[in-house]
């Protein structure tokens, strides 16, 4: 019952989310934007599911191979939220970067690994039991292992990184839309090597 909760109120979030865009922002590359999302959220918890010491996802409804639903959204509405969020703090606080492409990178990063501690600890939590680690996976905080703050704010940081940067190409919106898509099988595939490297740190350094 709990994961049907947590994924109907993913669900909910990312409909707000994709809303929220749909009225303020280009209607194509809105699209793009949560259907990248979708493909990341699909693609990567499937390789993830073939990878040894991570996590599993043992008591969902509906899955797409292993990728249960509450990914198929969760990061896109992590990644919008954090996203905006981040552009309203630059504004209010550091106004001369708020259109600097790092600043607003590293501000939406932060906070989507700052988002992950709460969700983590619930969701690994017995009680729960929303994704399971297994007890190879260096459990250090609480319920989950400490790679997982990097691994979320990896994963904004380069989800919109190649968004932003394909939103500015001078083409039709349509056409960056298309790309971007397209461009999300990518993303994945660097953000699974990015995790694995910081992953392989992390062991180095606490064993």
């Amino acid at each position: 019952m709990l994961a049907e909760i947590v994924t109907a109120a993913v669900m909910i979030g990312s409909l707000l989310c994709f809303i929220h865009g749909w009225m303020h922002r280009e209607h194509w590359l809105t699209a793009a934007f949560f259907i990248g999302g979708f493909i990341f959220g699909v693609v990567r918890e499937n390789i993830v599911a073939l990878m040894p010491g991570m996590y599993s996802y043992p008591d969902h409804a509906f899955y797409i191979g292993a990728a249960p639903m509450v990914m198929w959204f969760g990061w896109s509405v992590s990644f919008y939220a954090s996203w905006v969020v981040g552009n309203r703090i630059l504004e209010a606080f550091a106004p001369k970067w708020k259109d600097n492409l790092w600043a607003i990178l590293l501000t939406a990063a932060v906070i989507t690994a700052f988002i992950s501690l709460p969700v983590e600890i619930a969701a690994g939590a017995p009680e729960t039991g929303w994704w399971v680690w297994p007890p190879e996976a260096i459990p250090v905080w609480y319920e989950m292992p400490p790679i997982v703050p990097f691994g979320w704010g990896g994963a904004s940081f380069l989800f919109l990184l190649f968004f932003l940067t394909i939103k500015k190409r001078d083409a039709e919106p349509r056409t960056n839309a298309l790309l971007f898509i397209a461009a999300s099988f990518l993303v994945t595939i660097l953000h699974l090597v990015y995790t694995f490297v910081i992953r392989s740190i992390i062991v180095l350094l606490i064993g």
